[in-house]
């Protein structure tokens, strides 16, 4: 239940919280069919109802507390969350029984006072948020990732189908390999023991599988990142056990830039990448003279694809999908190899768009196959690590390079930054 604008009304020049007890909640707090309170907001001073509207909202989310703590069969989750939330609507912070018990008489006593003030004294719902009576949850490992999931409704809302399936699927074997080696415990009953047990793990793993250890730290940080989370929201008062877990050597994996000649001489050799796709084909183009992520070349859609234009060029935005960072935003034009392949492709490309997994190994297939990358540390994203070399040996400025690349450089970013046309005389003067 949210509250809704119908929840507003206007009575003796204020605006009025007023709502009907639903059927669920009847009888449960008195004989009234309605609930009537004031958000002690001035008619005249919010015409529109906007601050009004914000503080009926709270009124709801602490009415609905009420009405949840007074029903039989809440979960001891949403008690103890409707129990914070109304302590909070006190001007207190939430304690729990033992918490309450090593209070000071002099701290209890202002809290009686406090329900005294109120008028709350009988409501058996606030005087138990306000003195403390509900345990804090007991979440286990089972039940973190669905958890975790509820603090990250922003980001995920802007994630595409398949960005969220990559995000989803981490996570979860993260969380399913801790329980796997230290068993269904709850959050608070974790210890050092256990993240270092974890941790291990993943260290064993690196030296007998070869699995690097940035992937191993991947999943540490998932499962640290989940329980933090978590513990935020639900103010858990959990020990950051898994603080300090990562392993050694993580950057490992650093993918190495291909050289100018490599580029010119073997990958664009003649039928080096005539066995690909032209989608595919013509990203490595794209992604070659732009620097781009070939996830961002993949998931252009026709409208940030401008080619009618004094410099023509596309446009990096968040659209249906989450940008990696928010400095990744951006415009780059388009010269070379990298215009010819937009032309063909004016609205896109539809056989990869959110698929960026399944082009990445359809590259890489194909790059193995031919012998296109020198060693193991080379990848197709090795082209967007050598477009920034080669800015670089074109002596272009530095934060001109981490505009087009799309890099935070801590500076305050006005206007257009380098604006289209200089960025433009960089890349042609690189292109291949």
């Amino acid at each position: 239940m949210t509250a809704a604008p119908d929840y507003l009304v206007r009575r003796n020049g204020f605006w009025q919280y007023h709502r009907r007890v639903p059927k669920a909640y009847a009888g449960l707090a008195g004989k009234s069919k309605f609930v009537i309170l004031s958000t002690k907001i001035r008619v005249a001073d919010d015409p529109k109802g906007a601050k009004a509207a914000r503080a009926a909202a709270r009124l709801n989310e602490q009415q609905e507390a009420r009405w949840r703590g007074l029903a039989a069969g809440t979960p001891a989750k949403q008690r103890y969350q409707d129990a914070v939330t109304l302590a909070r609507s006190h001007g207190l912070d939430y304690l729990t029984p033992t918490e309450a018990a090593l209070q000071q008489i002099s701290a209890l006593l202002a809290r009686i006072e406090v329900l005294q003030a109120g008028g709350r004294k009988t409501d058996v719902v606030t005087v138990d948020a306000v003195l403390g009576a509900v345990e804090k949850p007991k979440i286990k490992l089972s039940d973190l990732f669905g958890e975790y999931e509820l603090t990250q409704k922003t980001p995920l809302s802007k994630m595409s189908a398949d960005q969220v399936r990559k995000w989803t699927s981490a996570k979860r074997r993260a969380v399913e390999i801790l329980i796997e080696q230290r068993g269904d415990k709850v959050l608070q009953d974790l210890t050092r023991a256990d993240a270092l047990a974890y941790a291990d793990y993943w260290e064993a793993r690196t030296i007998s599988e070869g699995i690097s250890a940035s992937s191993a730290n991947k999943s540490i940080s998932h499962v640290g990142g989940m329980i933090r989370a978590v513990d935020k929201r639900l103010k858990l008062g959990l020990d950051n056990v898994f603080a300090g877990c990562r392993l050694d050597g993580g950057r490992d994996g650093k993918r190495a830039p291909f050289t100018t000649d490599h580029i010119r001489n073997v990958i664009l050799a003649p039928g080096a990448l005539a066995d690909l796709n032209e989608e595919a084909r013509d990203v490595v183009y794209v992604v070659m003279e732009t620097g781009c992520r070939p996830s961002e070349i993949v998931n252009l859609t026709k409208n940030r694809i401008v080619l009618d234009a004094d410099v023509p060029h596309i446009r990096i935005a968040a659209e249906g999908r989450l940008l990696k960072t928010e400095h990744s935003e951006r415009d780059i034009p388009l010269v070379g190899r990298a215009l010819e392949a937009m032309k063909r492709h004016r609205a896109g490309f539809p056989r990869y768009h959110d698929k960026g997994s399944t082009l990445s190994a359809t590259l890489m297939k194909h790059m193995k196959a031919r012998k296109l990358l020198p060693t193991p540390k080379h990848s197709v994203y090795s082209l967007r690590h050598s477009f920034k070399d080669r800015l670089k040996a074109a002596e272009a400025p530095e934060e001109l390079i981490d505009e087009v690349m799309g890099h935070a450089n801590g500076k305050p970013r006005y206007g257009d930054g380098y604006g289209l046309q200089l960025k433009q005389r960089y890349l042609q003067a690189i292109a291949f």
